[in-house]
């Protein structure tokens, strides 16, 4: 068996001797990646321009997310005064329930106080005339036992009833103090809670337009940022077209004041509590209100919502109330103007909203806020 032949020496490379053109290609293919390629972080870039670019891009990045945040907490800051306005008309709703409960009983109080009075009056007139005598002429008169016990059960009686009369007045009167007492707590709480009110429009009024600034720099992004959102589902877009703030207050207690005809023939007028059915989307007046899905726009008016209007859609239906003016009503599109933000209905004398319900299936409705954050 024959040994292996010792391994050649490589041959030293003395340049390109062979296929010239495939070499030079391959030089100017290196060339072009190189010049194309994207310049890793920290590394020296030459070119004054490609580093301004850079420079640009960075400040623009930091721009549009500095704006984001802002709107994010303008939006919070919007949401939290929504929710706090709701709360406010609840509690003046409440406030001005029990300060009607107050008054009435106040004046049926009066009204027994003057009884009482008036009876306590006859009495002391019929005193005067018969004198302090009576009850000993009375006596006197007697002419059996019988007849003397009778007079004197008679005298106790009058005295007792005297008696029952004067405590029942001052209890009356008692109650009357007290019931005065509470309506001053009341209506003081009432003048709190609507100064309150007041301040907290007037600091929504500043947020909308803060918010109304910044969303006139990003609408571009806004709409963009719209278009994606619209593929979700239930919702595609948000229901008020412009600055908006979404009061989380489904179920929230209402008080509504109803007029009943008696059997008498007079009519009263009673409280009725409910709860509420939906989210009140705060707004500029006559901001547009649009169909959050495809479907069929109807005149839904009423006395408590006054103008109003269904959409129904794939999804059940949704329901706008409160409106200044209807827009397309029939069939429309998502985006569709169905009407416009207002205070109809039992919405007079507070801030334009529009009162948004959803009722799935047609069924009954259901808390709509966690979908309307995902659009609006």
């Amino acid at each position: 068996m024959q040994p292996h032949p010792p391994p050649r020496s490589p041959r030293p490379w003395s340049g390109p001797r062979r296929r010239p053109a495939a070499l030079a290609a391959l030089a100017l293919a290196v060339c072009v990646l190189a010049a194309t390629a994207p310049v890793p972080a920290g590394a020296q870039v030459d070119d004054p321009e490609v580093r301004e670019a850079q420079r640009e891009l960075k400040e623009a990045r930091e721009r549009v997310r500095a704006k984001r945040e802002r709107i994010r907490a303008i939006q919070g800051r919007i949401d939290a005064i929504a929710t706090r306005i709701s709360e406010l008309r609840s509690s003046i709703e409440r406030t001005e329930l029990g300060i009607r409960r107050a008054r009435r009983a106040i004046e049926d109080l009066r009204a027994r106080i003057a009884e009482i009075q008036s009876e306590i009056d006859e009495r002391s007139r019929e005193a005067f005339i018969l004198g302090p005598a009576t009850g000993l002429q009375m006596l006197l008169a007697a002419d059996s036992y019988v007849q003397l016990t009778r007079a004197i059960g008679l005298l106790d009686e009058l005295n007792s009833r005297d008696a029952e009369l004067a405590a029942e007045l001052l209890s009356a009167q008692e109650r009357m103090n007290l019931r005065r007492a509470e309506l001053e707590r009341l209506e003081l709480r009432r003048i709190g809670l609507l100064f309150e009110l007041g301040t907290r429009r007037r600091e929504l009024r500043e947020v909308f337009r803060e918010q109304r600034k910044v969303l006139e720099r990003l609408r571009a992004r806004r709409d963009l940022a719209r278009r994606r959102l619209s593929q979700l589902r239930p919702f595609a877009v948000c229901p008020v077209d412009g600055p908006h703030a979404i009061a989380d207050d489904f179920g929230a207690p209402r008080v509504d004041v109803i007029e009943v005809e008696g059997k008498d023939g007079k009519v009263k007028r009673k409280e009725r509590v409910r709860k509420h059915q939906g989210n009140d989307i705060f707004a500029p007046l006559g901001t547009e209100i649009v169909a959050p899905f495809d479907g069929v726009a109807v005149d839904a008016r009423n006395e408590l919502g006054g103008l109003a209007v269904k959409v129904i859609g794939e999804f059940g239906y949704v329901y706008n109330a409160h409106l200044s003016r209807y827009g397309k009503l029939g069939p429309v599109e998502t985006g569709d103007v169905i009407g416009y933000v207002g205070t109809t209905g039992n919405a007079r004398g507070t801030s334009p909203h529009d009162h948004f319900e959803w009722h799935p299936g047609g069924g009954p409705a259901v808390d709509p806020h966690p979908f309307l954050l995902l659009v609006c």
